[in-house]
């Protein structure tokens, strides 16, 4: 008895594991293909020919539950299994998911089949980037990216270039080459067996270390964990389901958009900014054509990867190369606080004492006192006395003009990072400060007037125990309002703070 309920347990245990990775499957599995079918071409071909994408799947013919063909074997799909995946690719029977990977498919799709034909791999492995990221080019999860979800360490050993300025995943011809080769590499670490080199491209050789090293084909299926098993099943049903339902070719017409796009050749390095500022396009869908480019600047000659722009746009890209390449993005706004001074008038109403006065403007008697130049606390009724008062003003403050920047040449050790032009090589002038020749003729430009003038201002530094009133008072004619006005600054000071003194 107690050897039934454990072994009940067990199965009670092994069954909700295996329901909780089949939801997680779903779920990361349908949030791969809305975004294929969000991407930027999908969009534009739905622009162009929206009738494609109203569509209605009452009149389709599914696979059902059965056996199906992969790689050269055969799997058995349960109905269960089969409504899962439907679900997956129509939603609530909406079928524009689908059709919009289809739309891509048809667009790589001979691409991925010649390019595997050309290594000998089976015809099967081009519905890889299907399932895997639903033909979508800028595709990102964890380390994998592109249209093969090729993974970093993968990309990096077939010599792509990842870092801050490219990804050459996110490409399309070069990283199919790249994609397959690293399958051909798996495939005969697997020895030839397509359904093991799949899990391990996919999901890692770790997953096949429980597995036993006999079990081969379709046979794998039954001894791997819920989400890598899900993979395959998935991938012989897509393979079905792409084959059976036949469609006709409504995008024929559309597809000629990709021929729009014309590479640039580039003479110095830009900003992808700087492109679309000057040529009043968007960004986004600027970097959409072009995702490979995956940082700020674009370099001649940099990698293998061409820079397209819509072919109405070569001409003005030509006739404005210049200001491309000088354009800087608008430095922000600079601003401070300050305490701005000004005077109001209070008219002293019946009963009102200067202590109330003073409470209500938030100042001192004394200083009521001192700037009315009255000799007692007397105050009588209608009469007007001037009390200073501060409020807070937003002063834009000037910024700097940005040098202009260079890039390291591709090769260097630390790749495409920014630097900093010297001064010398801005300006033409020596490192240090100028020659004392250059000095003297500056002044020599300078007017006798500016030179007075320039002679006459002075600094005073803030020592310990000062304010502006006891500053003030050292200069005749200065004011605590001409201090705070000529350095932009509030009462408030501190020791060491250079303060303008100018003479009147």
């Amino acid at each position: 008895m107690r050897a039934t309920l454990v072994l009940f347990c067990f199965s009670c245990s092994v069954l909700w594991h295996a329901a909780v990775a089949q939801l997680r499957y779903d779920a990361a599995q349908s949030e791969t293909l809305e975004a294929s079918a969000q991407q930027w071409l999908v969009l534009e071909l739905a622009a162009v020919n929206r009738t494609y994408f109203n569509c209605e799947t009452s009149g389709w013919s599914f696979p059902q539950a059965g056996d199906f063909e992969l790689y050269g074997d055969s799997l058995n799909l349960s109905q269960e299994q089969i409504t899962r995946f439907q679900n997956i690719w129509f939603p609530a029977g909406d079928c524009k998911r689908f059709l919009s990977v289809i739309a891509m498919a048809d667009v790589y799709m001979p691409l991925f089949k010649r390019k595997a034909e050309q290594l000998s791999l089976h015809p099967d492995v081009a519905y890889l980037p299907v399932v895997l990221s639903g033909c979508n080019q800028q595709f990102r999860r964890a380390d994998a990216a592109g249209l093969w979800a090729l993974p970093y360490l993968a990309a990096r050993k077939q010599h792509l270039k990842i870092d801050t300025l490219v990804d050459e995943r996110l490409g399309g011809d070069f990283t199919t080459d790249a994609a397959l080769k690293h399958f051909r590499y798996v495939l005969d670490l697997q020895r030839n067996d397509y359904w093991r080199a799949t899990v391990a491209y996919i999901d890692g050789p770790s997953q096949l270390q429980p597995a036993d090293s006999l079990k081969r084909g379709a046979h794998l299926v039954s001894i791997l964990d819920g989400e890598s098993a899900d993979r395959l099943r998935f991938l012989a049903y897509t393979k079905s389901l792409l084959k059976s339902i036949h469609l006709e070719n409504q995008l024929s017409n559309c597809f000629d958009i990709l021929g729009h796009f014309q590479p640039v050749i580039l003479d110095k390095p830009i900003q992808v900014k700087a492109v679309a500022a000057v040529l009043s396009i968007d960004e986004m869908r600027l970097r959409n054509t072009n995702p490979v480019f995956t940082g700020n600047y674009l370099l001649p000659g940099y990698r293998k990867v061409p820079f397209v722009l819509e072919d109405t746009l070569i001409a003005r890209f030509q006739l404005m190369r210049d200001s491309i390449a000088r354009w800087q993005p608008p430095r922000p706004r600079v601003e401070s606080t300050e305490w701005e001074l000004y005077w109001v008038n209070h008219r002293v109403g019946k009963g009102e004492t200067l202590g109330r006065i003073a409470g209500k403007y938030h100042v001192t008697i004394a200083l009521i006192k001192k700037w009315n130049k009255l000799r007692n606390d007397k105050i009588r009724k209608g009469q007007v006395l001037r009390i200073e008062q501060r409020r807070k003003v937003v002063i834009e403050l000037p910024t700097e003009p940005e040098l202009p920047i260079d890039l390291i040449e591709p090769g260097e050790n630390l790749t495409d990072t920014l630097k900093v032009k010297p001064a010398a090589d801005v300006v033409g002038a020596a490192p240090n400060e100028k020659e004392p020749d250059a000095v003297k003729q500056e002044l020599k430009k300078t007017s006798p007037t500016n030179r007075t003038v320039a002679e006459k201002n002075k600094y005073y530094t803030v020592k310990s125990g000062d304010s502006l009133w006891s500053i003030a008072r050292k200069y005749p004619g200065v004011t605590e309002q001409d201090l705070m006005k000529w350095n932009k600054c509030s009462p408030n000071i501190r020791p060491g703070q250079k303060l303008l003194i100018k003479k009147k």
